[in-house]
């Protein structure tokens, strides 16, 4: 009983996390520009997918039902706009130090 309430407090600060999340990096994405703007804009869709995949787990009441696949996808697709994310901030950053 306990450890269900644990799991459903953890989730709700993640769910809300994320969604707090959404709306700063929003903000940022409004403000910035050229490659700075896309590296937001990927960290942005990386945050959308890494929500949906926490919500749909949180959905998904029973094992082996599609929720979990599409779950899964969605990490796959936050771990991939993260990593592009990161790698256009490098390059930005790389840029103004001088590197390339």
């Amino acid at each position: 009983m306990i450890q269900s309430n644990i799991d459903l407090i953890l989730n709700a600060v993640i769910i809300v996390s994320a969604l707090l999340s959404i709306i700063y990096t929003f903000g940022v994405v409004w403000r910035v520009e050229k490659k700075l703007d896309i590296s937001y804009k990927l960290f942005l869709a990386a945050i959308f997918s890494f929500t949906a995949s926490v919500i749909l787990e949180f959905l998904n009441t029973k094992p082996g039902s599609s929720f979990g696949f599409w779950a899964l996808f969605a990490r796959a697709v936050f771990a991939l706009f993260f990593l592009a994310g990161i790698w256009t901030m490098r390059s930005l950053i790389r840029k103004i130090d001088g590197e390339k």
